[in-house]
């Protein structure tokens, strides 16, 4: 029973942390990160500024947290999808077309309804860290950590699906969150209504995972 006790504390403060960060995504997506608010943030939370400053010690502190936690999500949710996936295609008996290739990115692989908040925070991040060389450092750390993070699964997937990248995968997978984000930037500045480059990404990036890998040969 006193064990019970003596772990409330933390999980009351966990989840104090964890809607302050819920919070901030929202703010900082509508308002930027040097227009939000402690405030602001406070109140989507429902909290009092003592409970932000009992979990951080300022607002850019709270950004990059956000950031940590939602770099290490989008990589847990990418195994996710790929583990799903790698059955389905190891039970191919035939090879891939583009256009096969392109339906399975768009099934499993496209962005989630809040790509689009998450892409306002990535962008944020790089203005401040190019204005600020002292943030330069923590950007490219999040950065290649979360390449580390899904080279593997990346690799795995290609050779389920019987291909092998003709180049490192590192930069396989450069070029392909190069043309990620350019869709995304396409979809935040075309507005509402306009036609979703998010339809064409499918087949772009399947023409480019073609073009940067070749069939495993069984020599």
């Amino acid at each position: 029973m006193a064990n019970e006790h003596s772990q409330a504390p933390s999980t009351r403060r966990e989840h104090t942390r964890e809607r302050l960060l819920d919070a901030a995504i929202e703010v900082f997506a509508e308002e930027g990160v040097q227009g939000a608010s402690v405030e602001s943030i406070c109140q989507r939370a429902d909290f009092t500024r003592g409970a932000f400053y009992s979990n951080f010690t300022s607002k850019e502190q709270l950004f990059l947290t956000v950031l940590e936690r939602e770099f290490a999500r989008r990589g847990a949710d990418f195994k996710e999808r790929a583990e799903e996936l790698e059955p389905h295609l190891h039970a191919r008996k035939t090879p891939f077309t583009v256009d096969e290739a392109a339906q399975i990115i768009v099934e499993f692989f496209l962005p989630s309804e809040f790509a689009q908040s998450w892409f306002i925070l990535e962008t944020e991040f790089l203005l401040m860290a190019l204005r600020d060389p002292a943030l330069a450092p923590s950007h490219q750390r999040l950065m290649t950590s979360f390449l580390d993070d899904i080279e593997q699964t990346v690799a795995s997937v290609l050779e389920a699906a019987g291909r092998t990248p003709t180049m490192p995968l590192r930069r396989v997978l450069t070029i392909l969150m190069h043309e990620f984000a350019t869709a995304m930037q396409a979809s935040a500045l075309a507005g509402p209504g306009a036609d979703d480059p998010f339809e064409t990404l499918g087949d772009q990036a399947a023409e480019l995972v073609f073009a940067l890998s070749s069939p495993i040969t069984n020599d």
